[in-house]
């Protein structure tokens, strides 16, 4: 980031700048001639070259600045919010407020500005009326239009973070969604002494799929996989995708019996599906599953690995399958309620 511009030391007057230039800056039209002649002493000039900042969000500020020539960028998180154009003020915000900058002013072009120090603004202030009732209308509009940039700044944001957290394919969850909401959903149910039961699942030979049909069939199968899910599952449950043809499917506030039950309906669902790509059949798309449940000691990388575990163990059954501790013994029976 750029260093704040040092401003060099008060001159005696505003060298190039008249009383006939004053004149014309939009911020100060009305302001009579004796006031501007008094002026001209007392404020003074700064150059700033295209990229230099002037204003630094979160750092005091007791100026203020009139744009003579140039253009100003306002800026909020590395986002350009609005410009200051030639005749228009800066700097008022902070100094009225006596807070520091709110948000980051740099020169958009080679800039010159007239300097007011916090003694002379308040001189100019209460010397002009025009001067003072325009800066009130100024700062309304600024205000406005600054918020209103705000909230469409967030809004911005909050679609950027959305689309951070979404797999532009399928609309399911990705995995960075998984790793930042999976220990806080593990935390609650541990808080709460309540079940919860994991599966990893993967589309069996999609490799063979994309090799066969192109990477277009792929992701048609991917799409159509993504549909059973979301007609299986309850609206409780999340998926995630998050590889290729992988998913995590998360069941909160349910034990491994009502899992299992969950798990093998969408399993079903998937294998006596029909499955099509540019009015071509498919054949025949199975998945298989790993299921765990959540223990006291559990973290989320110990239970995604256990999931993972038991998708291995599908894989290795002969896979259109799931798998979950204990199945070949005394583990868990189906839940046809679930």
């Amino acid at each position: 980031m750029p260093p704040v511009v040092r401003e060099e030391p008060a001159r005696d007057q505003a060298p190039g700048v008249s009383v006939a230039v004053l004149r014309e800056l939009q911020s100060l039209q009305g302001t009579g001639d004796q006031i501007l002649d008094a002026l001209v002493p007392r404020a003074r000039l700064l150059q700033l070259e295209a990229g230099q900042q002037l204003l630094r969000r979160g750092e005091p500020n007791l100026r203020v600045y009139i744009v003579v020539s140039g253009l100003l960028r306002v800026e909020l998180d590395d986002s350009p919010l609005a410009h200051i154009e030639r005749g228009e003020t800066v700097g008022e915000l902070s100094l009225l407020a006596g807070s520091a900058a709110t948000a980051t002013v740099a020169a958009e072009e080679r800039t010159q500005l007239l300097v007011l120090d916090e003694e002379t603004f308040w001189w100019l202030a209460e010397s002009s009326h025009e001067f003072s009732v325009g800066l009130l209308v100024r700062l309304a509009k600024r205000l406005r239009s600054n918020n209103d940039a705000v909230q469409e700044n967030i809004a911005l944001r909050r679609q950027f973070e959305q689309a951070a957290l979404s797999d532009p394919l399928t609309g399911f969850r990705n995995r960075r969604w998984l790793d930042q909401t999976l220990p806080r959903i593990i935390q609650r149910h541990l808080h709460a002494s309540e079940p919860l039961c994991i599966a990893m699942m993967d589309i069996d030979h999609f490799k063979q799929v994309n090799d066969a049909y192109g990477h277009a069939a792929g992701d048609a199968v991917l799409l159509q996989v993504g549909r059973l899910v979301r007609a299986n599952l309850r609206p409780a449950d999340f998926a995630a995708r998050v590889g290729g043809e992988e998913f995590v499917l998360v069941f909160p506030q349910t034990s491994m019996p009502g899992a299992i039950s969950a798990a093998e309906r969408l399993r079903e669902a998937i294998a006596g599906a029909a499955f099509d790509y540019d009015g071509g059949a498919l054949p025949q798309v199975t998945v298989s599953l790993g299921l765990v449940e959540l223990e006291r000691s559990a973290n989320p990388l110990e239970l995604l690995a256990r999931a993972d575990g038991a998708l291995y163990a599908a894989k290795q059954s002969g896979r259109n399958r799931t798998e979950w501790p204990g199945r070949d013994g005394s583990g868990p029976k189906l839940n046809p309620d679930r």
